[in-house]
């Protein structure tokens, strides 16, 4: 206990400038708010001015890499002045438990001792912040705890994506859980040449494009937002593009000038994803979770690929290759597409994968270390930005689903809006004549509209109710 009462007068003092590092560059230039900040620092400011605000438990999920720390320290440091040292403590449970080989509940129990009164009779607001969460398996009944004794506590707690599955119905219900995903093309250019997207361009171009009656009036209101696309392209270096599908979507990646290095990184990070986050899952023996990278990497160059043929190729069983493929999609790695069709159709026919971060896949693509590679894969790695903008804008919040087709020649994806606005989507980074959205939308019959994202102008095609929809559009959403 002694330990952990020295740690935690440690952390009151030096996490103010151990958290630095985290929230600005070298030159000491602060690294833009993206965001989900804004939406975290929103509760947070409720809660300071009202203590008796209902959410004041924030646990914010997400794949290594994306930015978690970051916010955390953001918001720490940028209401520390205010809130006062006593009153704030930041956490990171990879330290409490694998260096000073301690928990959760004892550093809470230190902290409690420190300021001199139990979290019952607290009469000020208290702030803890917690980082990689994951490392302490009793974390979500440690904070649950808390926030039971005491309505005087905020609590803000980052962790891999597997922390949503550890959770229970009693978290669940007293929790806001906002999760990170990886850095959009906007939020790219902030981090990396702090060009700011123009206010409600995005909301503007999603409702065209996913909110229409028809491919001619989402033609229409897309044409009316010309001006401020070029406007703002004007201003942004069509080379960010390449960069953006192959590192971009990882902030720390875009700070990195020296690409091997980034890759080694993404390798080492794919390596904690694998052997701790997919491992505290217990699900798999040793010899299982060697088999995980080179699912990924067979994934990397088809992203369909069926079961049997994957267990056939690494000489293991079926089983075997659905948990892995389950418990990825879990630690959102990957993004799992269900062909299309009735239930039987989903079981029978191969799911499509796509990586959530194409960072992801461009890092196994530099393994074979040949650089036609990526001009090769190059629309494939924009089917990942697709799939996860699809997935951050309506599967994650349950307002949307996405499916592909399975028939040869058929769309990359089919959006399900609301249930019932069925909207097929094809993706290339060349010219595209739209003839995988026709072929989807003659076989599905009720879809709305067809979308073709690509390289061409916006174009309207009237007679087959498809529109094109160029990169410079889409990667504003």
């Amino acid at each position: 206990m002694e330990e952990t009462l020295k740690y935690v007068q440690n952390q009151l003092v030096q996490a103010p400038f151990r958290l630095q590092s985290y929230v600005q560059d070298e030159q000491g230039k602060k690294y833009p708010q993206r965001n989900i900040y804004i939406k975290v620092d929103k509760y947070l400011r409720d809660f300071l001015h009202n203590p008796e605000a209902r959410d004041r438990w924030i646990i914010i999920p997400g794949l290594r890499g994306v930015g978690k720390t970051t916010i955390l320290a953001q918001l720490f440091l940028n209401h520390y002045q205010e809130v006062g040292q006593q009153r704030m403590l930041y956490i990171s449970l990879d330290e409490v438990v694998n260096v000073l080989g301690s928990s959760l509940k004892d550093v809470l129990s230190a902290y409690e001792k420190i300021i001199g009164e139990s979290f019952e009779k607290l009469t000020k607001p208290l702030f803890i912040f917690i980082d990689e969460a994951q490392y302490d398996p009793k974390w979500a009944s440690v904070l649950k705890t808390v926030y039971d004794r005491s309505n005087k506590v905020f609590v803000a707690c980052s962790g891999s994506s597997a922390v949503s599955l550890q959770t229970n119905p009693d978290v669940i219900r007293r929790a806001i859980f906002e999760k990170l995903f990886p850095t959009s093309f906007c939020e790219f250019l902030m981090i990396k040449d702090s060009k700011y997207p123009i206010t409600g361009l995005k909301k503007n171009i999603k409702d065209a494009l996913f909110a229409s009656e028809s491919a001619k009036e989402a033609y229409d209101k897309l044409k009316s937002f010309e001006q401020s696309v070029l406007s703002f392209w004007s201003q942004v270096d069509r080379h960010y593009i390449d960069e953006y599908l192959k590192i971009g979507t990882l902030p720390f990646a875009i700070r990195i000038k020296d690409e091997a290095r980034v890759y080694q990184t993404i390798t080492l990070l794919l390596d904690k994803v694998i052997n701790q986050d997919v491992q505290s899952l217990g699900r798999f023996d040793l010899k299982t979770i060697g088999y995980i990278k080179r699912v990924l990497f067979l994934l990397t160059e088809s992203e369909v690929l069926s079961v049997q043929n994957l267990a056939k190729t690494l000489e293991t069983s079926v089983n075997t290759i659905s948990s892995i493929l389950e418990v990825l999609e879990q630690a959102e790695l990957l993004i799992r597409v269900m062909p299309y069709g009735s239930n039987t159709k989903k079981v029978r026919k191969p799911s499509k994968y796509q990586f959530m971060s194409s960072a992801m896949r461009s890092a196994f693509l530099s393994v074979a270390g040949n650089p036609q590679i990526f001009a090769q894969q190059k629309g494939r790695l924009m089917e990942d930005i697709v799939a996860m903008t699809l997935y951050r804008e309506f599967v994650a919040s349950s307002r949307g689903a996405l499916n592909h087709d399975s028939s040869k020649g058929g769309a990359d994806f089919i959006l399900t809006i609301a249930e019932k606005n069925i909207i097929p989507i094809e993706v290339g980074m060349g010219e595209k004549l739209g003839t995988q959205v026709r072929s989807t939308m003659k076989k599905v019959g009720s879809a709305k509209y067809g979308v073709v994202v690509c390289r061409n102008s916006l174009t309207l095609l009237e007679d087959a109710n498809v529109i094109k929809v160029p990169l410079d559009y889409f990667l504003l959403i």
